[in-house]
């Protein structure tokens, strides 16, 4: 049974679903390595090294964490099988060691934000939503990459004003989950087109709030 990483913080109801779509549900705890308001983020922990159907997942050494940023991002990357996105000179060698060992061949693209994974839905290898405008623009120089931007805000998260699209989301097989109410961000009909046009279903909650949990990462 492949396995789905959460917060221990999500709600009951996603871990439900998840477990109900064939997937085994491990919770991620706070720890001590990271800031309160991140420290059970699976995001923070871990990377996926793809964005297909089916992806293996890289275990970071909490050694390298630290309690401020940007100690705190350096497996906060995006990985698929054709780049590793991320800000680069923080990002963890073995992270990319590792993406590097299963895409010969894979492009490093450097953004200026360090929560990267945070800041953006991952669809399939060149589709991408974010509401950072620094990742935006550097995406754009890459013309075979399509990276639709939406609205900042609209999410909410445990500890902070504000919460990030990425981090409310991930692809678990076929579908790109979203934790909450994906229907009360004012670009929920874009959001959903853009990701049906990828041949992908969208998954969302109705009955809470959309929030940020550091990602769904699943195998």
């Amino acid at each position: 049974m492949k396995s789905v990483w959460i917060s221990e913080d999500a709600d009951p109801r996603l871990a439900e679903y998840l477990g109900s779509a064939g997937r085994q549900v491990c919770r991620v705890p706070h720890t001590a390595a990271v800031g309160h308001a991140v420290s059970a983020h699976p995001d923070i922990y871990m990377c996926r090294l793809g964005a297909g159907a089916e992806a293996e997942v890289f275990f970071g050494d909490p050694s390298e964490l630290g309690p401020d940023y940007p100690q705190d991002v350096r497996f906060n990357a995006v990985v698929t099988s054709k780049y590793i996105i991320s800000l680069n000179r923080v990002t963890s060698p073995m992270l990319i060691c590792a993406a590097e060992k299963l895409y010969p061949g894979i492009r490093l693209i450097n953004v200026p934000q360090g929560y990267t994974k945070c800041n953006m839905v991952v669809i399939d290898d060149t589709h991408f939503i974010t509401e950072d405008a620094g990742i935006a623009k550097a995406l754009s120089k890459y013309p075979e990459i399509t990276c639709m931007t939406v609205s900042t805000g609209h999410v909410a998260l445990r500890g902070l004003k504000n919460g990030c699209l990425g981090g409310a989301s991930g692809r678990v097989g076929s579908d790109i989950v979203f934790n909450g109410d994906l229907s009360s961000h004012p670009d929920f009909e874009r959001i959903k087109a853009f990701i049906e046009n990828c041949g992908l279903n969208t998954v969302c909650f109705p009955e809470w709030r959309l929030t940020d949990i550091g990602s769904i990462i699943s195998e």
